[in-house]
């Protein structure tokens, strides 16, 4: 395979792998609700994801570090509408 191929990949893998967390912060922040959230998957998510980006930075490998960074700016975000909206019970 090529390069620019085996780069074709990467970024696919990416965009399908972050847009699984987009439209959970999506309906969090339309519903404010976040009752259904995992708080220990997505601090799960988080832990895998920044040892990924330590991963990529460690390998030199551009594609791996900045789409699991992304990742886990995602992922906390969704961390934190988890903390605001949770109900207090």
């Amino acid at each position: 395979m090529t390069e620019y191929v085996i780069f074709l990949i990467g970024i696919s893998a990416t965009v399908f792998s972050l847009w699984s967390t987009v439209p959970q912060i999506s309906k969090s922040l339309k519903t404010k609700k976040t009752d259904d959230v995992s708080k220990w998957l997505i601090i799960s998510l988080i832990v895998g994801l920044s040892l990924w980006v330590i991963y990529g930075i460690m390998k030199g490998d551009i594609v791996i570090a900045s789409a699991n960074a992304i990742g886990v700016t995602l992922n906390l975000i969704l961390f934190g509408l988890k903390i605001k909206y949770t109900v207090q019970k």
